[in-house]
């Protein structure tokens, strides 16, 4: 007999789950008892690694001054068991997940010059990943995990990462048609270790709480306040760099839908963050915007903005307006006008004022060849400062690294030591001497990409720095963008791309400032067809302090798609002619890839995927690195087998970088080794 509170337990959950359950599907069956197992599925698995890393540098002269070689081998089993079941009923608790144990043996050595290492170590091996969740058709709902995993992340021309992962964390939601609200906790610990010398192998924790409620005050008002709290460490192992970050933030968003048709709308943000630690970063911002929408056809928007931030010791005051009117004429043309003005006050006296506007026309044309698109764009500011010379600050400006340009930074006279380069998230930062480099030419920043660390080829950043400006000085930049393309109905389509900016500095305060003046030609054509796309790209890049013309060719092709194999192959060339700029010079690079699937039977099948760069500096010299991993499979009835075998060389001026690596993988799934119907 079931005790009496579960039974007033079930009568709830019987009587709160016939309303929710969907229409046409039968009510689950409620089974005696506290605990149910629906279902247990297992597998075994075994796997075993060999890695070899080598390092090859020479000093100026040519002669061989650093070696190293690093190796490990590493052997684990695993048993591990998934499952599935509920408390009392599926609607008040559902859990679901696998648990895995077995053991560990490693062994790794380490050659230097002068040095030689070894250990070795033993133990248990834990995973897991756990979930349940709880009462997910009453009002007040939530679920709980709890995860522990072990992987490798592959990284082009540099050996793989080993990466273990713990998280936990819980999720909850409260139902309501007028304050719905949610909670959530996570806490991250990810440890990456398998770098060369250990200097780059990162331990990073993240635990984020965030609580969440929204008003609705009708069908067209809502009001919702956002509350999160961030905590972040990084700690690279092997140097001194480590980075901890707290942050508070408040956000309050009101939204309002007006008008006959409710086709006006008022939005208000304002936000309050608190953050301490490294890279601390403290914001004030509000900012209500109104859009109104006159005609189908026209529209236009009001915006205040005022933001206070601090960055270490200088605070920045900043108001801004902007007004903008968009019109579409038919289906074919747009126009939008946008004006705006601002005025910046920092702690050390200096106020900066700016105002600027600019017009864009974006035509789209059917005709009887394809697809006519054109876009105009003029565009035009002031930015007076006055006050003693000072510090301004740069947040969050996006940057992407393209080998083998550099990135320019867009602001003059930068203090190099205030540059913070993160990720696109911001979570994780890159170091200066390990992740880039950081060079002044002619009063402009640029940073290059280090192709040993951690930024790959054609990431985008976010920056943080702080620039000094001139006393008095007066900054005046006229832009004027084109561009038109014709896409044929036949797959090809050609294009041409123009970019002008003109800078005018008044420097009679005696400001050292390089003006910024671009002029950027593009010119080339696609072709795409169902199986294959060709690119061809002539470009003229003249500004005052890197100019260069280059020649861009691309390709990917699908050579073969049959049922039993596919074959992909990719290719690219570019030549830069760097002239009347930095230094003269000429760099050629070459892109080749593969990606190659042959299922030999219905259990044996191999993948090779395999990654060529080539580029030759007049300057740097020449760089080399390759990428090779191929995968023979076996999967029969439950069982695989997968063996992997992993090659990578990266040969760069005075270094040279290669390694080698194999994984067996064997595993045995067992299904329902134990199921309560």
């Amino acid at each position: 007999m079931m005790p009496a509170s579960t039974t007033v337990i079930l009568s709830l959950l019987t009587s709160t789950a016939a309303l929710a359950e969907p229409r046409n599907r039968p009510a689950e069956r409620i089974e005696p008892g506290l605990l149910h197992l629906r279902r247990v599925d297992a597998f075994l698995e075994f796997e075993s690694s060999f890695e070899q890393f080598r390092v090859r540098s020479k000093n100026g002269s040519g002669e061989s001054n650093a070696r190293q070689t690093n190796r490990s081998a590493i052997t684990q089993g695993l048993l591990n068991l998934s499952f599935s079941g509920d408390v009392v009923h599926p609607y008040l608790i559902d859990y679901y997940g696998s648990v895995g144990i077995g053991f560990t043996e490693s062994r790794f050595h380490e050659e230097r010059s002068t040095s030689e290492d070894s250990d070795k170590a033993s133990g248990f091996l834990s995973e897991f990943d756990l979930r349940a969740d709880l009462f997910r058709t009453k009002p007040i709902s939530g679920t709980i995990y709890g995860q522990r995993g072990e992987d490798r992340i592959g990284r082009l021309f540099l050996p793989s990462l080993r990466v273990r992962r713990t998280a936990y964390g819980t999720s909850w939601h409260y139902r309501d048609d007028v304050f719905p609200m949610q909670f959530d906790y996570d806490y991250v610990d990810t440890r990456r270790t398998g770098n060369r010398q250990r200097l780059d192998d990162e331990h990073l924790i993240d635990e984020s709480f965030r609580y969440r409620v929204d008003w609705n005050i009708s069908a067209h008002e809502k009001l919702t306040l956002d509350y999160q709290h961030h905590d972040t460490k990084q700690e690279f192992q092997g140097s001194d760099f480590n980075l901890e970050r707290r942050r508070d933030q408040v956000r309050i968003d009101y939204d309002l839908a007006f008008g006959k048709s409710h086709e006006h709308r008022f939005v208000t943000l304002l936000r309050v963050q608190e953050e301490s630690g490294d890279l601390a970063r403290d914001v004030v911002e509000f900012g209500p915007q109104l859009i109104l929408q006159h005609t189908p056809n026209l529209s236009t928007r009001y915006e205040y903005q005022f933001t206070r931030e601090r960055l270490g010791a200088l605070r920045v005051d900043l108001h801004r307006a902007d007004f903008e009117l968009r019109h579409q004429f038919l289906k074919n043309l747009t126009t939008t006008l946008n004006v705006f003005g601002l005025e910046e006050r920092t702690d050390d006296d200096v106020e900066t004022t700016q105002g600027g506007a600019s017009l864009t026309w974006h035509y789209t044309r059917n005709n009887p060849y394809g697809v006519l698109t054109a876009e105009l764009r003029l565009a035009g500011d002031s930015e007076r400062t006055r006050g003693g010379s000072g510090l301004r600050l740069a947040l969050n400006e996006s940057g992407t690294f393209r080998d083998p340009l550099p990135l320019y930074l867009i602001k003059a006279n930068v203090a190099t030591a205030s540059i913070i380069v993160t990720d696109a998230t911001g979570g994780i930062a890159y170091r200066a001497g390990t992740d880039y480099t950081i060079s002044t030419i002619r009063g402009r920043t640029a940073l290059l990409r280090v192709p040993s660390g951690r930024i790959v080829n054609g990431e985008t950043v976010l920056i943080d720095y702080a620039y000094q400006t001139p006393h008095g000085g007066t900054i005046d930049t006229t832009r004027f963008d084109f561009q038109i393309q014709q896409a044929f109905a036949s797959g090809l389509t050609p294009y041409y791309r123009f970019s002008y900016r003109d800078q005018d500095v008044d420097q009679s305060t005696g400001f050292n400032f390089v003006e910024d003046r671009t002029d950027h030609h593009r010119v080339g054509a696609i072709y795409t067809e169902s199986n294959r796309s060709l690119s061809g790209e002539y470009e003229i890049f003249d500004d005052a302090i890197d100019p260069y013309d280059a020649l861009h060719f691309t390709g990917n092709l699908q050579a073969i798609r049959t049922e039993r194999r596919t074959l992909d192959v990719r290719g690219g060339f570019s030549q830069y002619f760097f002239e009347g700029g930095r230094e003269e010079r000429e760099v050629s690079e070459i892109n080749l890839g593969a990606h190659h699937e042959y299922r030999i039977d219905e259990h044996w099948t191999t993948a090779l995927d395999s990654t060529y760069r080539w580029e030759d500096d007049s300057i740097r010299g020449t760089t080399n690195a390759l990428d090779i991993e191929g995968t023979l499979a076996y999967h029969q009835a439950g069982l695989m087998v997968e063996f992997t075998l992993e090659y990578d060389l990266l040969r760069i001026a005075g270094s040279k970088e290669d390694g080698l690596a194999a994984w067996l993988n064997v595993r045995r799934d067992i299904e329902n080794v134990f199921k309560l119907d």
